[in-house]
């Protein structure tokens, strides 16, 4: 630095970041390990270069436009969120009303220390200042769902040593103290998949895993410290002496839950029938291949068509409905007669869904067509075309000169005064916009049909993020009501200030920066109808680097995974065991998923497929993240039995025959119990949580499913060793006993 600058003593040098000059400082002096910038800076302009000079150079240069782009619109956004608050509402009464059927007592404890659970994780995402996203609502949900297992474990064990005679103080101790560990290792392995998700996914995925992670953590507080001290207050300070549970009050549920089943007697039926699913679902992925891949992974466009109102005058009346096979047989027309190379082309093939149907499950107002083709703007375009008259429009607006296209003559004026009319000839305008000197203001008059100010705003800054508009992003931008008021906007002016470009400074490029981009930009913006409730499109770029963060999620939440269990449990064959039975699940799940897809597709199963909810699920970020989360529930379910497993086993090297079945048989009550609970739960989200939640619940759906299954009937048989048997007898028969 210093014989760099030594012969430059007196010249300007510019600090650069990514070919963009942040500042320009004169070299006063030779500069070398200590460098000083003096001036007149406010602390705003002080704070933002040592920002600059902190972060250095970017890895890789941004992109000039966007990879990704999504647009919502307001009623979508609360249809969806509507649709989860009542699942998850839904959700917590169902789950609250089985603990207390089946508990009694006990599921009273468990329902407050669930509702203390709720208020936990409420707090901590207001307290982190986190807003809800529909995936972190679905976490809430699942939280739900599996938050009672801690308590289900608990009290499993108090109902073990109540039935051996201990009286109910003593019971809660030890059921307390010989379900921890279950507690601990299953919560930890889902706090594992919760860092990997948070630490891997997208903003969407973050919420989930955010929200997930609170919740286990704030489950394992609540369940052993609210409910411990509940237990503690009620058998020390109220002396209750007996409380009882629905099998011990009916016997016949009692011994239903402890049978006496040889599962690895069975193993060899569970190998054939895992084997035939399983090779099943991989050759339904292989004959769907990239079809099952969403445009978050392959790149493409995904619009939401919204009809219009039945009166368009009355925004109360009744939106037009279409099948959904009229609006795919009207996209798929728009490739018709297109020359091969043509990037509408691939809408031959789009797949579209019905959003919130009917009770026929193919009539809507809304449908989401998904398409590789990555040319946005003549997707959209070519969808308003063809739906130009059922269509949710927002109509073109007109204004005084709307129709000039030289932004010369158009009414766009330099900021040059504090005072508005000023700088615009209209004296009677005394409104202060000292914040934009240098900058632009463009007058709108008389528009029609009238705005409101929102509505204005909402046009401008959606055309602002588009491609054609993104480097005016960073301009400071403010709408005053000139005539009108904020629900009918007759006259308005629109304030631009770009603090890199001022017209007393540079006033060539203000013209052709400023005055000329965003007299366009205007232009664009109230002159073109809007008709799509979203749009959201992914390059190959983006899509690329999603389908590596995917593969970087699972592949780094399996071997954290692997490696806590083989330190925790000190053998690589349960390490093994539950990674093959982790496999076994994720692919059962994404054959399953292509499974739906299939069906869906086939006309003759769309009726069925309306009425189970089939839509074809694609695999995308949120997908994954059920994918994860079904790795993190089996996991949980399957550690429990090989905690019991290790208790029984007692100081044996292996896991005997007798050793493995009694340990599945001992906790058949508790899998059949949070089975069902998570279960229940998740059907609710599938159910009443809309499509924005429909493939993540389809996919958790089966994953509870097939992990209650895999935890017996893959895991375990994978843990026992044939040559332990014989130690186990000798050891049973110098004893008298089963080892412990």
């Amino acid at each position: 630095m210093g014989e760099l600058t030594a012969p430059h003593v007196g010249l300007g040098m510019a600090v650069l970041l990514d070919d963009e000059v942040y500042t320009a400082p004169t070299i006063r002096e030779r500069l070398s390990r200590n460098i000083q910038i003096s001036g007149d800076f406010s602390p705003d302009e002080i704070s933002y270069v040592i920002r600059t000079l902190k972060a250095g150079s970017l890895q890789a240069r941004l992109s000039p436009e966007p990879l990704s782009e999504i647009t919502v619109a307001p009623d979508l956004g609360a249809d969806n969120l509507h649709k989860g608050m009542i699942a998850g509402i839904a959700a917590l009464i169902t789950v609250s009303a089985f603990m207390i059927l089946y508990y009694f007592g006990y599921g009273v404890v468990a329902v407050i220390s669930l509702a203390c659970n709720a208020v936990i994780i409420l707090g901590c995402m207001a307290l982190g200042r986190a807003a809800f996203s529909l995936p972190g609502i679905a976490g809430v949900i699942l939280t739900f769902g599996m938050a009672v297992d801690a308590n289900v474990l608990i009290y499993e064990r108090v109902r073990e040593e109540l039935r051996s005679g201990k009286d109910l103080r003593i019971a809660v101790k030890l059921g307390y103290q010989k379900a921890l560990s279950s507690i601990v290792d299953g919560n930890v392995t889902n706090l594992i998949v919760c860092f990997v998700l948070a630490y891997t996914g997208t903003q969407e995925i973050k919420g989930f895993a955010i929200t997930l992670g609170i919740g286990v953590v704030s489950t394992m507080f609540s369940a052993l410290l609210i409910s411990r001290i509940i237990f503690a207050v009620l058998t020390d300070h109220v002396r209750v002496k007996k409380m009882s549970m629905l099998p011990m009050a009916v016997p016949f549920i009692e011994r239903a839950l402890h049978p006496k089943i040889d599962w690895i007697g069975w193993r060899y039926g569970f190998i054939v029938i895992s084997t035939i699913y399983v090779g099943i679902g991989v050759g339904m992925c292989f004959w769907q291949g990239q079809k099952m891949l969403d445009t978050e992974f392959r790149g493409g466009t995904q619009v939401e068509l919204r009809l219009r109102h039945a009166d368009p005058d009355d925004p109360s009346s009744p939106r037009l409905e279409l099948a959904r096979s009229v609006v795919a047989e009207r996209v798929a027309a728009i490739a018709e007669g297109r020359d091969p190379d043509d990037p509408l082309i691939p809408l031959r093939s789009a797949n579209v869904i019905a959003v919130n149907p009917e009770p026929d499950g193919v009539t809507s107002s809304k449908f989401l067509i998904k398409t590789y083709a990555t040319q946005t703007d003549e997707v959209r375009n070519a969808v308003i075309e063809a739906f130009i008259d059922e269509v949710d429009a927002r109509p073109a607006l007109t204004f005084r000169y709307f129709d000039e296209p030289d932004p010369s003559v158009a009414p766009v004026y330099s900021v040059e005064s504090a005072r508005l009319g000023e700088s615009v000839g209209r004296p009677e305008l005394r409104e202060d916009v000292r914040d934009f000197l240098g900058g632009a203001a463009i007058l709108l008059t008389d528009i029609q049909p009238r705005p409101t100010l929102e509505g204005l705003q909402s046009r401008i800054t959606q055309l602002r993020g588009k491609p054609d508009f993104s480097d005016t992003l960073g301009r400071a931008v403010k709408i005053l009501v000139l005539k009108g008021n904020e629900q009918q906007v007759e006259d308005a002016v629109v304030l631009v200030n770009d603090p890199g470009v001022s017209v007393f400074e540079n006033p060539e490029a203000w013209r052709a920066d400023v005055r000329d981009r965003e007299w366009n930009l205007i232009r664009d913006a109230l002159t073109q109808p809007t008709t799509l409730a979203s749009v959201q499109s992914f390059s190959a770029v983006i899509a690329e680097s999603f389908r590596a963060q995917a593969v970087v999620a699972v592949t780094l939440s399996f071997l954290l995974i692997l490696i806590y269990i083989w330190v925790r449990f000190g053998s690589v064959r349960y390490s093994l065991a539950a990674i093959i039975a982790l496999i076994h699940d994720v692919l059962t799940a994404i054959g399953l998923i292509a499974l739906a897809e299939i069906i869906y597709e086939n006309h003759f199963l769309e009726g069925f497929a309306a009425a189970i909810g089939i839509e074809p699920f694609k695999i995308d970020l949120n997908l994954v993240a059920a994918l994860l989360t079904i790795v993190g529930y089996s996991l949980n379910d399957t550690i429990i039995i090989m905690d019991r497993i290790r208790e029984n086993r007692g100081k044996l090297p292996y896991a005997s025959r007798e050793t493995v079945n009694l340990a599945i048989n001992q906790t058949v009550s508790r899998t059949l119990i949070t089975s069902g609970t998570t279960l229940i739960a998740v059907l609710i989200l599938y159910i009443f949580g809309g499509s924005g939640v429909r493939a993540f619940s389809y996919a958790l759906l089966v994953g509870v499913i097939v992990g209650t299954y895999s935890s017996i009937a893959v895991a375990s048989p994978l843990v026992w060793s044939g040559k332990s048997d014989k130690a186990y007898r000798a050891a049973k028969g110098a004893k008298g006993k089963t080892p412990a």
